[in-house]
């Protein structure tokens, strides 16, 4: 491998991979108790890890702060999150997980470290090492910035234009 080809190569691994592993993770936590979707676990996670404003919720769950809004609705309804107002600012409200919440994290986080060592088992220990150590590296580089927004699929419908006067 010539000098300066390890990150095109690392580009293109995980483009093959990455969409497979997040079907997989999908099944994995769709099938758990309680089932939950990827955007729930990464929420959880992130609470979990002391993130607590909409922006950072946003970014480490990688939707828009709308999103972020109507998920940690149903996470507190569903009890695995609590919102509380916030002693230093009465128009913040700190949330944080429920006892059910640090449950339901845990079990998700014990399914997906069994699932996950399956086909890890083929990978010799010094290549998990490495990927390990990478993939931290990765996580904090592309849980920085805002996701980026989605582009339609389709253009955007021409708005009509006024009609033109009679001449």
């Amino acid at each position: 491998m010539a000098p300066g080809d390890e990150h095109p190569r690392a580009a293109q691994a995980l483009i093959a991979v990455a969409p497979l592993a997040g079907r997989f993770i999908e099944r994995v936590l769709a099938a758990g108790e309680p089932a939950m979707t990827v955007t729930e676990y990464l929420l959880l996670r992130a609470v979990a890890g002391g993130a607590g404003g909409a922006v950072e919720l946003a970014s480490r769950a990688a939707v828009s702060e709308a999103a972020v809004s109507l998920q940690i609705g149903a996470l507190e309804a569903a009890g695995l999150l609590a919102r509380t107002p916030n002693p230093g600012d009465r128009r913040r409200r700190d949330i944080a997980l429920t006892t059910s919440g640090t449950r339901a994290l845990a079990a998700a986080e014990a399914r997906l470290g069994s699932a996950l060592a399956v086909p890890l088992a083929a990978v010799p220990p010094h290549e998990a090492r490495a990927l390990a150590h990478g993939l931290r590296a990765f996580e904090r580089a592309i849980s920085s910035p805002p996701p980026p927004r989605p582009r339609p699929l389709r253009p955007p419908h021409p708005r009509p234009r006024p009609p033109h006067p009679p001449r």
